[in-house]
């Protein structure tokens, strides 16, 4: 819901507040702007919102096709889930070029205090480990985390109407510096283009009554200082802002990420081992830890995102639009996947496995030094520098209490990853196998790698782990897509 007067003390001067809530996302914005200062046409305005977003790869499947997801427990370990809770305030001051028409150079200063709560072994290794504030590891890294950047702009637009426009281009540029204060650094600079014709059919004609939009946009995050840009800041293309037919923040590479989960030491009949054997029915069971390779989305730190857009108006705020959407996010730059020093070590110190139960309690184990995890996050092959592309047809509807598009659209991806991907962390499993070769049958009690009569907990649990964990990653995004929502993309 949004509310925006445009006279607020007759002077011009702009009151918005809007607050949206959906599956994925709630968000609540106060803003105020001023169009003058001093008789000169400086804008100046500022935002004080608060929002949090969930990130949950099977919950924005089943959001964007209506079909549920059914993950067993190690799955869902593996999957991307987290959420995001951020408060903040942004100040911005614009002023137009004097002798240059339609163009503007703006300033704005942010400062936003998030937390970030991981509910996957993938995702917690990944915020817990990831080198974006040095110094910092475990759970520590993922609250308190302020954002204090300046952004700093160029724009050239002569497009005539915001909300529906049928002429015009806009050129812009933006360069996001984080790190005046805070604890994260970052540089992140962007440029884009839009451009509105009117047209006849497929021509372009000054009196047609259809509309073409083009637009397109490149992206590129990167840290500095010995850190790396914060996972949350890097690029998730999908969904109804850039490729709309394709899950949100679905459309972006994926990574291996090492973690440690614990799996539940149980006997061939399928019956859990207790750590009391004498009180089984204090529901303690013995654990295993054992290592393996998450795969999470990863994000990319180069986006480019285009889209074209034939507008066809039928009557009043009702307009049908016919679109073309290509995208390519990719881990670009190897270095930005870097894990902390003290990150990686949280991984190596404990031990893994539990070759003997005594008293409950597993006794030895592996050193995580010599299970075989491999330094840094490594992009998974055949999953970064894909092409996506989106192509389909939307009717949208300007709702006036709301002041925004409600649009319904239908799209088929042409382009889009459907890989079952090798493994290429260089351990020699080969290309018909996954990368969770590190779990061994000297981790698990009494146990050895005939999977096909187990005849204790330990081999049996063995074979369940190397099932549910050793299974190779099928990438497959959706064919096509059928959505409603309360957005505009361009």
């Amino acid at each position: 819901m949004n509310y925006q007067t445009n006279n607020f003390l007759g002077l011009g001067e702009t009151l918005s507040l809007s607050g949206n809530i959906g599956n994925t996302s709630r968000q609540f914005m106060f803003g105020f702007t001023q169009p003058y200062v001093r008789n000169r046409p400086l804008n100046l305005g500022f935002q004080i919102y608060n929002q949090k977003q969930d990130f949950n790869s099977a919950k924005n499947y089943q959001a964007t096709t209506g079909q549920a997801v059914n993950l067993t427990a190690a799955q869902q370990s593996l999957t991307q889930n987290y959420n995001q809770a951020s408060t903040g305030l942004n100040v911005s001051v614009s002023y137009p070029l004097k002798r240059h028409a339609f163009q503007r150079v703006g300033v704005t200063y942010s400062l936003s205090r998030s937390t970030i709560t991981a509910f996957s072994a993938a995702s917690e290794s990944f915020f817990n480990t990831i080198s974006f504030r040095s110094g910092i590891q475990s759970s520590n890294a993922l609250a308190g985390i302020i954002n204090s950047y300046a952004s700093f702009s160029y724009t050239y637009n002569t497009i005539n109407n915001p909300m529906r426009p049928r002429t015009g281009k806009e050129y812009s540029a933006v360069l996001q510096t984080s790190g005046i204060w805070g604890n994260v650094r970052y540089i992140a600079p962007m440029v884009a283009y839009k451009q509105f014709m009117p047209m006849h059919y497929l021509r372009p004609s000054a009196t047609g009554r259809n509309v073409l939009g083009v637009r397109a946009q490149l992206s590129y995050v990167q840290g500095y200082g010995g850190d790396v840009a914060p996972p949350q800041n890097r690029f998730y293309s999908g969904g109804e802002a850039d490729l709309r037919g394709f899950d949100i923040r679905g459309a972006t590479p994926y990574g291996y990420v090492p973690t440690r989960v614990n799996v539940q030491l149980t006997n061939p009949d399928g019956t859990p081992v207790p750590r009391n054997p004498g009180l089984p029915q204090e529901n303690q069971y013995v654990q295993v830890p054992i290592p393996i390779y998450g795969v999470a989305s990863i994000g990319g730190d180069t986006n480019f995102t285009s889209n074209v857009e034939y507008r066809i108006p039928i009557a009043g705020p009702v307009t049908i639009s016919i679109f073309d959407d290509f995208g390519i996010d990719t881990a670009f730059n190897k270095g930005q996947l870097k894990q902390s020093t003290e990150g990686f070590a949280s991984l190596l110190s404990p031990l893994y496995g539990c070759p003997v139960v005594y008293d409950g309690a597993c006794v030895g184990g592996i050193p995580g030094s010599q299970v075989g995890f491999k330094r840094d996050i490594h992009p998974v092959a055949g999953t970064n520098f894909v092409p996506r592309m989106s192509m389909g047809g939307e009717i949208a509807v300007i709702m006036p209490v709301i002041n925004a598009p409600f649009r319904l659209y239908w799209a088929y991806n042409p382009l889009r990853l459907d890989e079952r991907p090798y493994c290429n962390l260089g351990s020699g499993s080969g290309k018909n196998q996954s990368c969770n070769t590190l779990i061994t049958p000297a981790m698990f009690p009494n146990a050895n790698s005939d999977c096909s009569h187990p005849l204790n907990a330990g081999t049996f649990t063995y074979c369940q782990a190397v099932q549910g964990y050793g299974a190779r990653n099928l990438f497959r995004e959706p064919r096509k897509t059928f959505r409603l929502t309360v957005s505009t993309t361009f």
